[in-house]
């Protein structure tokens, strides 16, 4: 049974991340607050990028409507981005009363007060703001935005997964497979970790979106194993090492392990380059 070094590896990867986090800083009042000041986990998925902090919602903050215009107006990917996620946070926040996500980023729950502003920003919430979030995260994943092109993936088409199996033969849906998976790729070949990750676990098996394709499988592993070798903690242990995935690198003839390898040290090699590190540093 497969799923569970993948399921190994994940929970190790979470343990990884969570390890390094400083103790999570106090929220100060102001417009927007950043929620931690510390590497986060999107960080580990995201190092080649300008990171936006998580940001809370307070009482003096702008509403929604006006935010939303303000980064639409921008025109920038990055802006879409987080218009995107303004409105996803407000649709998760209305289902669940919390943003999970940013809980477990910092460490903490959100408090009475935070709850009580992001109530407040999301209570005019439309369903046509709903809608928009999809073509926000569209320019973000076709702007490189490290991250969404992941987002993109999960949503689906049209922001319906069951679309996937409802109308596989459409060709709306055919077109949408391929625009997510050629992002994932792009972002994935520059050594967006998340993309990176997504790709990994796609061609593991048959899927909605890919067909199992475990040379590219173990070609993504070889590349988060190299990239997690340079940002681990000495004597951490690598959730991509060959004890959990031997399985998947069996699968391989000895010129499709060479192909993955080449491939693998080409994404390291420009994951040192964003990161500003030596090929041995």
């Amino acid at each position: 049974m497969r799923s569970f070094p993948v399921l190994i590896a994940a929970a190790a990867l979470a343990a990884l991340a969570y390890a390094c986090w400083p103790a999570p800083a106090p929220v100060t009042p102001a417009v927007l607050t950043p929620a931690s000041a510390g590497r986060s986990l999107s960080s580990y998925f995201n190092l080649d990028a300008s990171q936006a902090p998580v940001l809370v919602a307070t009482s003096a903050a702008p509403g929604l409507e006006q935010q939303l215009a303000r980064l639409a107006a921008s025109g920038s990917p990055d802006d879409a981005y987080a218009a995107y996620n303004l409105i996803d946070d407000c649709i998760l926040f209305q289902k669940e009363g919390r943003l999970p996500e940013l809980e477990f980023e910092r460490g903490s729950e959100m408090t009475a007060d935070e709850k009580s502003a992001q109530q407040h920003l999301c209570a005019n919430l439309t369903e046509r703001q709903k809608s928009a979030r999809l073509d926000f995260l569209e320019k973000a994943a076709k702007g490189g935005v490290a991250g969404a092109s992941t987002r993109f993936f999960y949503e689906g088409p049209f922001g319906d997964r069951s679309a996937l199996r409802s109308r596989p033969d459409d060709p709306l849906v055919l077109a949408w497979k391929q625009q997510a998976v050629a992002q994932l790729t792009k972002q994935a070949d520059q050594a967006e970790l998340s993309s990176l990750g997504t790709l990994m676990m796609a061609y593991l098996a048959d899927g909605d979106v890919t067909k199992k394709d475990a040379p590219k499988a173990y070609g993504y592993l070889l590349a988060l194993r190299m990239v997690h070798d340079d940002i681990m903690t000495p004597g951490s242990t690598n959730p991509y090492q060959d004890s959990y995935w031997h399985w998947l690198r069996d699968e391989l003839t000895p010129e499709q392990q060479a192909a993955a390898v080449s491939r693998a040290n080409a994404i390291a090699a420009k994951f040192r380059q964003h990161a500003g590190r030596s090929a041995h540093g």
